[in-house]
C-alpha cells in the first residue's frame, strides 16, 4: 500500500467520524468539524503529531477569542466590524503565508475569526461562535488522532532511510561528476567535419545524467531537512541523539552544497589536474567515505573516527600558470579536501546514533536555525491585499443583494482565495474541479441518501466519495472537489428538497466565480505576468546586491539589506522555475517550454554561486590581500549586466553591456599580474594567498553564471510575453 492511498484513507475516516460522532451525539454544526478536516488535509503536511495538534487547537481558541472580541466590540455597526475583522483576517494570512512551519496553525485562527459572526446577529454571537470553536476543536483532535495513530511510522527509522537515501544520491553524482572529468581529460576536441564525436555524445549524456542527479539530491536534501525539523522535537528516538542528528543533517547539507559548487563551477580541467600531485588518490579516499557512510548505517557497532587528509598541490607548476588557473586549481583543491572532510566526520556522526558509549571526537559551530517566518514576500502581502478587497467585494455583494448562504458566502469567498492566491492552478479548473464533484455529488442526492438508513451506510458513503477526492487530486484544489460533499447539506433530520439543495449551490458556484475574480484583481495571477515580475525582481535584488557589496558600508542596515537581497533571490529562483512551467504557451507560440526551463535553471544556477560567494566573503572579511584589491579596483561590471536583464533591454543594449563585460574580462589577468608585481607574497600567509584565489575564482563562476543567464535569455521572446490578454 502506497503513501497516496495511505493519506486518502487517513482522511477518508477522519472526515467520517467528523461527520458521524456529532451525528450520533446530537451535536450541531457537524459541517464546521467537517470543513476543518478538509482544510487540515489540503494546506498541511501528512505527517501528523500530538504537539502539532495540540498547537491547532491553540490557534483554533485564540481565533475564537479574537473573533469574538470583535463581535462584542462592534455589535451595533457592521461596517465597523467588517472594517476590523478585514484588518485582523488579512494580517493573520499575511502571517500563515510567511510561516515556514505548520501553515494550518495561522490558518485556522484566520478562519475562526471570520467564522464568529452569526451574519451580524449579535444576540445569539456567543452561543454561535462557542458551537463553531468546539466543533473546530473536535474535528482538530480527530484529525489529529487518525493521523497519529492509523499507519504509524518509526519516525527514526523513516530519517534514516531519508538520510541514506541522499547519500547515495551524492554519491551516485559524485561518481558521474569524477567520470565525465575523466572524459573531458581524455577527449580530443578536434574535429574533421563538425560533426558531433562519440565522446562528445557521451559527455553530452553524462552531463543530462548530473542535471538529473542534482535535482534529485536538491530534493533528497529538502526532505530530509523538512522531515528532522519536524520530528526532532517530537520522537525520542531522535531527541536521545540530537547533537548526533543535527551534525549528520548539517553535514549531509556541507557535502550538498559541494557537489553542487563542483557542478556548476568552471575548473580548467586538464590545468586543475595537473597541479594537485594526488589528485587520483583524493578521489578514490572520497569515495571510499561514501560507501563507509552506508557500511556505518548497516553496523551500528561499528566505530569510525575522523580521518586528517591533505591535498597536495604541485607548486613549481602552480607558480607557472596563469592567475585564474591557479584560483581554479587552489579552489578543487579545497572543495575536494572540505568534501573528504565533512565525510569522515559525517561517518563518525552516524557512527554515535544509538551508541551509549561513543561520543563524536570533534567540534563544529553549528549554524542558527532559520527563521519561522520569511518576513517580506511580495505575493505574500499581496495575497493580504487580496484577502481584503475579496473581503469587502464579497461584503457589499452579501449586503445589497443578499446572495444564497448570506453571511457564508463572505467567510467562504474570503477563506479560499485565501488558501488559492498565487497557486499555479487556472482558475477555471476549479471550475472545473467543482462541476466534477457536482456531477457526484447530484446523483447521490437523488438516489443514493434518500436509502440510507443506518448511520454506517451514510459513513460508508462519505468515506467513498472523501476517498475519491483525495486520491485523485493533491493540495488545497482538492476543496473544491470535496465542496460537493457540503451541497448535500448533511444532517441527522435530513429534508430532501431540489430547491435546497440548488440553492446551496448557487452559493458554492458564487464562491468560485469570487475567486476567479480575486484571480485577476487587484494583482494579476497569470503566469507569464507573474514570470515576467518575478524574473525583473531577481534581477533588481542581484544588482542590489552587488553594490552594496561593492560599496562596502559598515552601516548598521548594510547587513540587513544584504539579507533582504539573498533571501529574495532563493524565493524568486524557485517561483521562477515553478510558474515559468505554467506558462500556456499556445498563447505564446514565439518562446518556447525549453527555453523558459533553460533560462529558470540559468538563474537557479546564478542564485546558487552568489550563495557560495557570499558565504565565503563573510568568511574571508579579514583577509588583508582581498581588502587590497577591493580598495583598487571597484568592479562595476556585475551589477550592470544584472540592471540590464532586469530591464527587458533588448538585444542590442544587452550586447553592448555584455561585450563591455568581456573586454574587462579579457583584461584581468593583466591586471591582476600587475597587482601581485606591486606586492611582496612573503608579507602574507599561504592561507591568506589561498583565500584570495579561491575567492577569485568564486566571482569568476558569478560572472560565467551571469553571462550564461543572457544566452538564455536571448532564447525568449519578451515582447510576445508581454502581451495582455485577459
Amino acid at each position: 500500500m502506497n503513501d497516496k492511498i495511505k493519506f486518502a484513507i487517513k482522511v477518508s475516516l477522519s472526515l467520517t467520524l467528523a461527520y458521524l460522532i456529532p451525528f450520533a451525539m446530537g451535536w450541531p454544526q457537524a459541517s464546521t468539524a467537517a470543513t476543518t478536516v478538509m482544510l487540515i488535509a489540503t494546506t498541511g503536511s501528512r505527517r501528523e503529531s500530538l504537539a502539532k495538534g495540540t498547537l491547532r487547537v491553540l490557534g483554533t481558541l485564540v481565533g475564537a477569542v479574537v473573533g469574538l472580541l470583535l463581535v462584542g466590540l462592534f455589535a451595533q455597526d457592521r461596517l465597523l466590524y467588517m472594517l476590523s475583522v478585514s484588518l485582523v483576517v488579512s494580517f493573520i494570512f499575511y502571517f500563515r503565508n510567511a510561516y515556514q512551519k505548520d501553515p494550518t496553525l495561522l490558518m485556522l485562527t484566520g478562519v475562526m475569526t471570520l467564522m464568529m459572526s452569526n451574519g451580524g446577529d449579535a444576540d445569539g454571537a456567543f452561543l454561535y461562535g462557542v458551537d463553531r470553536a468546539y466543533m473546530t476543536v473536535f474535528g482538530v483532535v480527530i484529525y489529529t488522532l487518525v493521523g497519529t495513530f492509523l499507519f504509524p511510522v518509526k519516525t527514526e527509522q523513516n530519517l534514516r532511510q531519508l538520510i541514506e537515501q541522499l547519500n547515495q544520491t551524492q554519491q551516485a553524482l559524485f561518481a558521474t561528476i569524477v567520470h565525465s572529468f575523466e572524459q573531458s581529460h581524455e577527449s580530443h576536441p578536434d574535429s574533421v567535419d563538425g560533426s558531433e564525436s562519440p565522446e562528445e555524445s557521451e559527455h553530452r549524456a553524462s552531463q543530462l545524467n548530473i542535471d538529473k542527479l542534482t535535482e534529485e539530491m536538491f530534493a533528497a536534501q529538502n526532505s530530509l531537512e523538512q522531515r528532522f525539523a519536524t520530528v526532532s522535537v517530537e520522537c525520542s528516538d531522535v531527541s536521545a541523539y540530537l547533537k548526533e542528528w543535527r551534525l549528520a543533517v548539517h553535514l549531509s547539507k556541507q557535502i550538498t552544497q559541494q557537489l553542487s559548487v563542483a557542478v556548476h563551477s568552471h575548473f580548467s580541467l586538464e590545468e586543475d589536474r595537473q597541479c594537485i600531485t594526488n589528485f587520483d588518490e583524493t578521489i578514490a579516499e572520497i569515495e571510499q567515505l561514501f560507501h563507509t557512510c552506508q557500511q556505518v548505517w548497516e553496523d551500528n557497532e561499528h566505530v569510525y573516527r575522523t580521518k586528517e587528509f591533505k591535498v597536495e598541490y604541485n607548486q613549481e607548476l602552480l607558480d607557472s600558470v596563469p592567475h585564474l588557473t591557479k584560483g581554479s586549481a587552489i579552489t578543487l583543491g579545497f572543495l575536494l579536501e572540505s568534501m573528504h572532510q565533512n565525510l569522515s566526520r559525517l561517518a563518525e556522526s552516524i557512527s554515535c546514533i544509538d551508541s551509549v558509549t561513543n561520543n563524536v571526537s570533534f567540534n563544529i559551530e553549528l549554524p542558527e536555525s532559520k527563521g519561522k517566518f520569511l518576513w517580506w514576500d511580495a505575493e505574500n502581502f499581496k495575497t493580504a491585499v487580496k484577502t481584503f478587497v475579496t473581503y469587502w467585494v464579497a461584503g457589499l455583494i452579501w449586503i445589497y443583494f443578499n446572495p444564497p448562504g448570506g453571511y457564508s458566502f463572505v467567510i467562504f469567498s474570503t477563506m479560499f482565495m485565501s488558501l488559492l492566491s498565487f497557486v499555479p492552478v487556472h482558475p477555471i479548473l476549479l471550475l472545473v474541479l467543482f462541476t466534477f464533484g457536482f456531477l457526484f455529488a447530484v446523483p447521490s442526492y437523488l438516489f443514493i441518501l434518500p436509502q440510507l438508513d443506518l448511520g454506517l451506510e451514510l459513513g460508508l458513503f462519505i468515506f467513498i466519495y472523501t476517498f475519491i477526492g483525495f486520491y485523485l487530486f493533491n493540495g488545497p484544489i482538492t476543496i473544491f472537489y470535496m465542496v460537493g460533499l457540503f451541497v448535500l447539506g448533511l444532517d441527522n433530520n435530513m429534508f430532501y428538497h431540489f430547491g435546497i439543495l440548488m440553492t446551496i449551490m448557487t452559493l458554492f458556484y458564487l464562491v468560485v466565480f469570487m475567486i476567479i475574480f480575486a484571480h485577476y484583481f487587484p494583482f494579476s495571477s497569470r503566469p507569464e505576468h507573474l514570470f515576467l515580475t518575478i524574473k525583473e525582481r531577481y534581477f533588481r535584488h542581484t544588482r542590489a546586491l552587488f553594490v552594496t557589496y561593492q560599496k562596502q558600508s559598515e552601516s548598521f542596515f548594510t547587513p540587513l539589506k544584504r539579507a533582504l537581497h539573498i533571501v529574495t533571490l532563493n524565493v524568486s529562483a524557485k517561483k521562477l522555475k515553478v510558474w515559468g512551467s505554467k506558462i500556456n504557451h499556445k498563447h505564446f507560440d514565439q518562446t518556447t517550454p525549453e527555453a523558459i526551463g533553460a533560462f529558470s535553471k540559468a538563474c537557479d544556477v546564478l542564485c546558487s554561486h552568489i550563495n557560495v560567494l557570499m558565504v565565503a566573503e563573510k568568511k574571508l572579511l579579514s583577509n588583508p590581500l582581498i581588502n587590497k584589491l577591493r580598495q583598487q579596483h571597484r568592479d562595476s561590471i556585475i551589477p550592470l549586466m544584472a540592471g540590464a536583464l532586469a530591464s527587458h533591454q533588448v538585444t542590442e543594449e544587452l550586447d553592448s553591456v555584455f561585450n563591455k563585460y568581456s573586454q574587462d574580462y579579457q583584461s584581468f589577468e593583466d591586471k591582476l599580474e600587475d597587482f601581485f608585481n606591486e606586492l611582496d607574497l612573503s608579507d602574507y600567509a599561504y592561507s591568506e594567498i589561498a583565500g584570495f584565489y579561491i575567492l577569485l575564482n568564486l566571482k569568476r563562476n558569478v560572472f560565467e553564471a551571469i553571462k550564461h543567464c543572457k544566452q538564455t535569455y536571448e532564447d525568449i521572446d519578451w515582447v510576445n510575453l508581454q502581451q495582455k490578454r485577459f
